[in-house]
């Protein structure tokens, strides 16, 4: 069969009943969603021999589904399972995706070296765990997330753009929780509250962000802040 040019796939390959494509490349992509990838993920193989790879999320939000068809549909099969009170997305991806796998503490080096994959990671990170709200009529934005690394960096490299931000320890482990649990990590944040500043965040992020909830939230901060502005009001 060799002979004729008929080339036989491993054993894991033709057990794949649907067709799956190759990850783009595009670098940008990527750091998005690695980004996403390290705030709401799971991804795995069924065993180290597998050509399969399995991203995974569970949410109670239509939004947070569309996104995952929208990021990886046209790569291969998805699965969606409703429950009671949440829903399971499954997305089978072949091995160009293993960049996933690996649940980074630290943001890689060649995320860190590179400007736009920068934005790209913060935005993935942003859609994974992040909240655009107002308080107290107030435009704010935070992170609360138990990856004291990787919020660590997203401070330090914002910082370095000229946006002031907050970073803190809001609550340590065995805290009990409001649900009468107990946390079972350190839990941090980072908060953006200057109007400026946060102005400045939402002109950089937006470009990147694919999450609805994200950029609507977004949009309403922007108009906040800037009606704050006409009238006088803002007081950083």
């Amino acid at each position: 069969m060799r002979e004729l040019g008929i080339l036989f796939r491993s054993s894991s390959g033709a057990r794949m009943r649907y067709r799956k494509f190759d990850f783009s490349g595009d670098l940008i992509e990527k750091a998005y969603l690695i980004g996403f990838r390290l705030g709401d993920l799971n991804v795995y193989q069924t065993r180290e021999s597998s050509e399969l790879i399995i991203a995974r999320c569970n949410t109670t939000q239509i939004v947070q589904v569309n996104l995952m068809k929208n990021l990886f549909a046209k790569y291969g099969r998805i699965t969606i399972s409703k429950g009671k009170y949440s829903t399971n997305v499954n997305c089978y991806l072949n091995k160009t995706f293993d960049f996933l796998l690996p649940k980074h503490e630290e943001v890689p080096l060649w995320i860190r070296d590179d400007v736009k994959a920068s934005w790209a990671f913060i935005a993935g990170y942003t859609d994974a765990e992040g909240n655009f709200i107002l308080n107290q009529t107030r435009a704010r934005f935070k992170i609360d997330s138990y990856d004291i690394g990787i919020l660590r960096w997203i401070t330090m490299w914002l910082r370095e753009q000229n946006i002031n931000v907050k970073f803190r320890l809001i609550y340590k482990k065995r805290d009990l929780r409001p649900d009468g649990l107990y946390y079972n990590s350190d839990l941090w944040r980072v908060n953006i509250n200057e109007a400026s500043s946060l102005l400045r965040f939402i002109r950089f992020l937006a470009p990147f962000i694919r999450h609805k909830t994200r950029y609507y939230g977004m949009q309403v901060c922007k108009k906040n802040i800037e009606r704050r502005v006409k009238n006088g009001t803002i007081k950083n």
